[in-house]
């Protein structure tokens, strides 16, 4: 038995599924189930009575519960009070953020933070939402900027749901279709969905899944269809191949160029692009980590226009 295979039965008790339980812990379906299996096959009882929509504890599983909650509240209890202790003068910040593209405002506040607290050493590093969310729960990372994505006039769902986590909203960016100047979308003034039926779509590698997951999922809720016009691996390749009007290209405008080549067309009901804040959750949050939270809290960015 595992503190792993633990969370697993708890997350899939409060999301109600398998799959929703994965997304929550950022893994595959697969490895969740085989965890389930695996405690239960040491256990030697049923934890879950399996049906084609949703899991229900055996009455075993209802003291694997009780007893799990305890174990893990008890865990989390010991780490949260070793961290503290072991931080308490701690002098390293280290900071994990998606990529902002030219108009970062994360950069400037760093520096800021960095001359209020010139003894602090902060170190920065970018990727995207699910590797960073997996290294702030290894440790490994103490604040990470991370994004949500949902329509603007959908539920606007992001981390602050999340037990796990303490986060706030950073910046809030509505994505918009970039074309190049002379592809016949140029002329709009506003698109539809229903516009870009039988585009070709040009997109950042899937390592992006919030992103991904979002453009599949609103496209197919508009039951459009788009054909992807090709991968890059990252969004100056994707800009770059727009002015070569290879395609069109659905971002944030806070990733955008100069270029004479480039429309940005707004989109109505645009996906949202909510990034927060976010830290663990913990009794006592280690005060370089506090000092850090409170200081980008308290700068208030204003979400932009959406025009």
């Amino acid at each position: 038995m595992d503190l792993d295979q633990l969370r697993c039965v708890l997350a899939i008790i409060q999301e109600k599924t398998y799959l929703d339980a994965a997304e929550r812990l950022h893994r595959s379906q697969s490895s969740v189930s085989k965890s389930v299996r695996k405690l239960e096959e040491e256990l030697g009882v049923e934890i879950f009575e399996r049906t084609t929509r949703r899991v229900r504890l055996t009455p075993a599983g209802e003291d694997v519960m009780y007893y799990a909650a305890k174990i893990l509240e008890d865990a989390d209890g010991l780490y949260q009070s070793a961290e503290y202790h072991r931080t308490a003068n701690q002098r390293d910040l280290r900071v994990g953020s998606i990529y902002f593209g030219m108009n970062n405002r994360l950069v400037p506040l760093l520096a800021e933070f960095m001359k209020q607290y010139p003894a602090m050493n902060v170190t920065m590093e970018e990727s995207t939402t699910t590797p960073l969310l997996q290294r702030l729960e290894q440790r490994e990372l103490d604040v990470v900027f991370v994004s949500s994505m949902y329509l603007q006039n959908g539920e606007h769902k992001n981390f602050s749901g999340d037990p796990r986590y303490i986060s706030c909203s950073f910046s809030i960016d509505p994505y918009f279709v970039f074309v190049n100047r002379s592809h016949p979308l140029a002329g709009k003034k506003l698109l539809t969905y229903a516009d870009l039926e039988g585009q070709r779509l040009i997109t950042t590698d899937k390592t992006m899944d919030v992103y991904h997951t979002a453009i599949r999922s609103t496209l197919e809720a508009y039951g459009v269809h788009v054909s992807i016009a090709t991968y890059c691996t990252n969004v100056r390749s994707v800009l770059h191949m727009v002015s070569q009007n290879v395609g069109i290209a659905i971002l944030s405008k806070l990733v955008i160029e100069e270029s004479d080549e480039l429309v940005t067309i707004p989109l109505e009901n645009p996906l949202i692009r909510d990034t927060q804040m976010v830290i663990r959750k913990q009794r006592t949050v280690p005060p370089h980590i506090h000092a850090f939270y409170q200081f980008i809290q308290t700068k208030g960015i204003a979400p932009p226009k959406n025009k």
